[in-house]
């Protein structure tokens, strides 16, 4: 399938037949989607077993760039690693053929059809989206039964996996709030499925649940993360927000406040009296603003393509476009005009501001339509832009 339909709606790519809308309202951190598309290829232009074969055989290996597991017996890492911790690549080949899972995390870093992928996620969601590779051979097991901090959409693209969904025995875990076997059991059974080549589950976090690849074919599948903001990050925002401005809630707690037989009335009422002036004083629409501005300067930019545009002449006929799944905002104050975009905040002059506009309105641009300045001031700003991943030029068909 080209990856060009898969970025272009991916939530839907993922979900049909259900609807976005309806994706959200019933399923979205409530229950697992098993998404079944009668289609083995509906996934293969996002990877394949032959791209992990060239990962481990030709590429890089830095120690955080592979793991291992298997439930039975257990996996450890110096298992595959060199005294240095770099990774034994022969010794991962022949535990993977003695029923060793290899896992290759945080792929999407390095593939640039996975970046795309999370990229076209991420605008849908505004939230971190990150990969996960699992490779299992055939009849294994990798992990035990758990559960996430994060959601996750499964894709499975070679293979198969039984998979087990109990009983959720917490709602919507706190990042790094892991799952530990002494505080958490599977419950009762509620689903159990086969995940076919093509098919899509939708997991979201807390759901205790468990897989082991069927048959003998080996089991190739990415799980997409979904790296949320939380409404406690916005209510911890909105906090900060007031302190910085109210000295009365960076006064400290009381002296003694921890020792045997503290009367603890009095720090009772200045609590309450915090609560009722943070409810008076906290501003949702300038701390959403805050929330939205980190989040977008958070993102990874995409450069592909700058550097060979850059190493040619620019003519002012040149068209340009904003770049797909860009997420950027475009602000002013009474002294310059801001993009804040990933990796950080592009400043300009004030008068480029409408400019700045329709450059970033998603409509076809060149210097020349811009009405170029004879300074050149026009290209340069299409050349900085050009660094910084906002734009890219229209390839010709």
């Amino acid at each position: 399938m080209p990856l060009e339909a898969i970025i272009k709606d991916p939530l839907s790519y993922l979900i049909s037949p259900i609807s976005k809308t309806e994706f959200f309202k019933t399923y979205h951190e409530k229950e697992a989607l098993l998404s079944k598309h009668n289609d083995a290829n509906r996934f293969h232009g996002l990877l394949s077993i032959d791209r992990i074969d060239e990962i481990i055989a030709s590429t890089e290996l830095p120690p955080s760039s592979l793991d291992m597991v298997r439930k039975e017996p257990p996996i450890e890492r110096s298992y595959y690693t060199f005294k240095n911790g770099n990774i034994d690549r022969g010794a991962v080949i022949r535990h993977y053929q003695e029923g060793a899972t290899i896992i290759l995390p945080q792929l999407h870093l390095a593939d640039e059809i996975l970046a795309k992928f999370c990229r076209s996620l991420e605008n849908v969601f505004s939230s971190h989206v990150q990969t996960n590779i699992y490779l299992t051979p055939g009849s294994s097991q990798g992990f035990n039964t758990h559960f996430d901090d994060h959601d996750v959409f499964v894709i499975q693209l070679s293979g198969t996996k039984k998979w087990r969904l109990y009983q959720k025995p917490i709602d919507n875990p706190y990042r790094g709030e892991s799952f530990n076997t002494k505080d958490y059991k599977a419950g009762e059974l509620q689903k159990e499925f086969e995940l076919k080549e093509g098919e899509c589950v939708y997991i979201p976090r807390g759901l205790m649940h468990d897989a082991i690849s069927v048959g003998e074919k080996a089991s190739l599948h990415i799980t997409v993360g979904l790296i949320v903001k939380k409404w406690a990050d916005l209510m911890l925002e909105a906090l900060s927000e007031v302190a910085i401005r109210n000295p009365r809630f960076r006064r400290s707690l009381p002296p003694g406040f921890a020792r045997p037989g503290y009367n603890n009335k009095s720090a009772k009422i200045y609590f309450e009296k915090l609560i009722n002036e943070f409810q008076k004083n906290s501003n949702f629409d300038e701390v959403f603003e805050v929330i939205k501005e980190n989040f977008i300067r958070e993102r990874t930019p995409n450069l592909r393509g700058s550097l060979i545009d850059t190493s040619s002449n620019l003519p002012k006929e040149r068209p340009y476009i904003r770049r797909p799944n860009l997420q950027a905002k475009l602000k002013r104050d009474e002294l310059e005009t801001v993009i804040i975009c990933g990796g950080g905040d592009l400043r300009f002059e004030l008068k480029a501001y409408k400019v700045l506009q329709v450059i970033l309105s998603g409509e076809p641009f060149s210097a020349a339509s811009l009405g170029d300045s004879e300074d050149g001031s026009t290209l340069d700003m299409i050349k900085k832009l050009t660094a910084f991943g906002i734009i890219e030029p229209i390839k010709k068909p």
